[in-house]
């Protein structure tokens, strides 16, 4: 198993647990054998406020931490090159996390029907395009990944439907998208909620991934303590894949 973790939140997020510090964070991941890990918060808790980001910094430094920590932000395409965060306020990271698919957020663009797979599909790969093509994007997280909340499926429903969203996704068009995220060092997430969401149609576009030489980053999205240990989940997947430490994206690459 690999020892990076580049997707935690904290309690700065919102939908984390208020007791989630940075120090706790810090400390748990020394413990368990994690030598590499990246803080990343939602960016509308920050408010676009430079002394929140500095303070955040700063109980980075105070943990006083034996591994490396970076400390990243997790933002959120709106709609094609709008985006949920500037450029100006995404150097005060070390890197930035897009997500193409924030349906639950409001103000991010939706397909036109969450029930009609095709138009799914659609929108899956313009979102995914406008990550990809967006400046400040470091690497995109679940791109392709359907969330339980907002579809509204039980799990065996819901995998049929993404798998069904996935086999429209036009190949070529994808394919293009990849060796342009390749090309610009850009990492795709590995997520365990791959495992938690019951969609196992990733496997095959994680595979696409390496075909394509795009780097996977490893990232838990933990919002718990408990969700840290989630990565285990991805274990059988990474083997499957045949991923080694070559195929893995880190922080300092995203800026080199």
């Amino acid at each position: 198993m690999f020892s990076c973790d580049y997707h935690i939140h904290t309690q700065l997020s919102g939908c984390a647990e208020n007791d989630l510090s940075v120090e706790k964070i810090i400390q748990y991941q020394e413990e368990h054998g994690i030598k590499t890990i990246g803080i990343a918060d939602h960016d509308y808790s920050f408010q676009s406020k430079v002394k929140t980001i500095q303070a955040a910094r700063q109980s980075i430094k105070d943990a006083d931490p034996t591994i490396d920590v970076y400390f990243g932000v997790e933002s959120q395409m709106l709609d094609y090159q709008i985006t949920s965060i500037k450029i100006r306020m995404a150097s005060y990271f070390d890197y930035v996390l897009m997500a193409p698919n924030h349906y639950h957020i409001r103000g991010v663009a939706r397909p036109k029907n969450l029930r009609d797979p095709k138009r799914v599909a659609l929108h899956e790969i313009y979102m995914f395009e406008a990550a990809i093509a967006s400046p400040i994007t470091d690497a995109v997280i679940h791109p392709f990944l359907l969330s339980p909340d907002v579809f509204q499926y039980t799990p065996e429903t819901l995998a049929a439907f993404a798998q069904e969203m996935m086999n429209n996704i036009e190949h070529k068009r994808l394919i293009y998208q990849l060796d342009l995220a390749s090309q610009r060092g850009l990492g795709i997430e590995l997520t365990p909620k791959i495992i938690r969401f019951n969609q196992p149609h990733l496997v095959d576009f994680y595979q696409l991934c390496l075909e394509r030489d795009v780097k996977l980053l490893i990232g838990s999205d933990a919002h718990s303590i408990e969700q840290l240990d989630e990565l285990s989940l991805i274990e059988p997947i990474i083997k499957e894949l045949g991923v080694t430490e070559k195929n893995l994206w880190h922080p300092n690459e995203a800026n080199m």
